[in-house]
């Protein structure tokens, strides 16, 4: 075991990698591998949501071999969880939580019900004392299609705000990853740091971060002009519907990409549609 670290570099990331519908997906996750690879500072705990596939999972995992030796991808309902966790350090031990309420199996053309969503679970050890073991916690939690869905996703958020808190009893450090569906302020959030010892970090950081998006209330309360393209990734945290990411561009602009095409490039001012970071 090596000397014992003085920061843990973490990424969590969804990658979009939903088996027949997401464009380009082997492409794209061969690239995220690669660039999880090279990525300075490296890595050291990266979890992942929406990699459905196993396949995929396991090119990511040739890709950043040399850095994070250890991983798990982990199964549950028909489709798959997509939670995977890749780890610098030895995964002692690592288990599945299934959501006890997620989603209707009558809305098929959703999926949340049929990929069996919950909180994969990893038991890293960082050095060789008792108390030198991190669990890593990463989770989708229900989309929020519409109001109807509340309570599940309110369920999901004491759910896991009860595993944070009893790893943090162990005595262990605590890492909640995923996509969690939630803003600031929300009341899931809200459940989650008041019923467990944990804190948002980017909101630690940056206090003054968006609350959710442009259109939502709680941050057209602010009276905040819309942000910068820049200032969506360095201070909101916003990467997903940024003006960066051309896979939300609409298709007009879209078209405009592609090989022999001619190189567009994206102004730091250029105003972006301001979507909250997630947990």
């Amino acid at each position: 075991m090596e000397d014992l670290p003085t920061e843990i570099n973490i990424v969590t990331l969804n990658v979009w990698g939903l088996l027949h519908i997401a464009k380009l997906r082997r492409e794209r996750l061969i690239e995220i591998g690669r660039q999880l690879a090279i990525a300075d500072p490296q890595p050291h705990i990266v979890a992942l949501q929406e990699c459905f596939v196993e396949e995929d999972y396991e090119a990511i995992r040739r890709e950043t071999r040399f850095i994070l030796p250890y991983g798990k991808f982990y199964f549950g309902g028909p489709l798959g969880t997509g939670l995977a966790i890749l780890s610098r350090w030895p995964i002692e031990e690592s288990t599945l939580f299934r959501y006890p309420l997620n989603g209707r199996p009558t809305a098929f053309f959703r999926g949340d019900w049929y990929v069996g969503k919950g909180v994969a679970i990893a038991r890293i050890r960082y050095g060789p004392g008792p108390k030198h073991v991190c669990e890593v916690f990463n989770t989708h939690t229900h989309s929020p299609y519409d109001n109807s869905y509340d309570c599940h996703r309110v369920a999901q958020a004491w759910e896991i705000s009860k595993l944070l808190r009893g790893a943090a009893e162990r005595g262990h450090l605590v890492i909640a990853l995923g996509d969690f569906n939630m803003i600031p302020l929300s009341l899931m959030h809200r459940i989650i740091t008041a019923h467990a010892p944990v804190r948002d970090l980017w909101r630690v950081l940056h206090p003054d971060s968006s609350v959710g998006a442009a259109h939502h209330e709680a941050e057209k309360a602010r009276r905040r002009p819309i942000p910068t393209a820049e200032f969506n990734i360095l201070e909101n945290g916003a990467a997903s519907d940024g003006s960066y990411n051309t896979w939300r561009w609409p298709s007009v602009e879209q078209k405009k990409l592609g090989l022999g095409k001619p190189h567009i490039t994206v102004s730091p001012d250029t105003p972006g549609m301001l979507i909250c970071h997630v947990l």
